[in-house]
């Protein structure tokens, strides 16, 4: 097969009557992939395969999962592939070139940069153009800016070489779960 799509997730919400979710991208087995349910509040629950729903298969094209039961009016459901990181493909010395073999091991390698830079895209990154040479954090004598969700709280240390910090807010967006968040430096 090729890989023609970038697709490593897709998202429903739940309406107390679809049991049914597709997904439209490849999986290789069915515990390659990852389903979870995201309560209104933001507690994030993965779900367990032959016991909260089942897998239909379709191949490349996809397929579809199916929940015993409907999920919840609130609740955000997540097909999310999460291709296995072995290697599986042994070459025989003289043994005539495996093409669909091979082809089959670009394709896994494909899926597993597209989860990659699917993870990437979620993080938080510095500008292309920082002269940052260290993923060393330190401070001494410098202001911190700390982003929690999407609040800026900014702290600051007028001499600090082994600091600690623990921040709670007092208002949260809803659907965060524990708004609280601690950094050590």
């Amino acid at each position: 097969m090729t890989v023609s799509s970038l697709t490593v997730k897709n998202s429903y919400n739940g309406d107390n009557t679809t049991t049914a979710f597709s997904y439209t991208f490849p999986i290789h087995t069915a515990a390659e992939l990852q389903v979870i349910e995201r309560s209104a509040l933001g507690t994030e629950t993965v779900k367990t395969l032959n016991s909260d729903y089942t897998i239909t298969d379709n191949g490349a094209a996809g397929g579809s999962v199916n929940f015993s039961t409907a999920p919840a009016n609130g609740v955000t459901i997540v097909l999310l592939r999460n291709t296995s990181l072995t290697q599986e493909v042994d070459y025989v010395s003289n043994d005539p070139f495996p093409a669909e073999t091979h082809e089959g091991a670009l394709d896994k390698l494909t899926l597993q940069v597209q989860e990659v830079q699917e993870e990437v895209d979620r993080s938080l990154k510095l500008s292309r153009t920082n002269t940052m040479n260290s993923t060393e954090f330190t401070v001494n004598s410098v202001l911190l800016i700390v982003l929690v969700l999407d609040s800026l709280i900014v702290l600051s240390t007028s001499s600090c070489t082994s600091c600690t910090w623990s921040v709670s807010l007092s208002k949260a967006p809803s659907w965060v779960s524990a708004p609280k968040a601690s950094l050590l430096i």
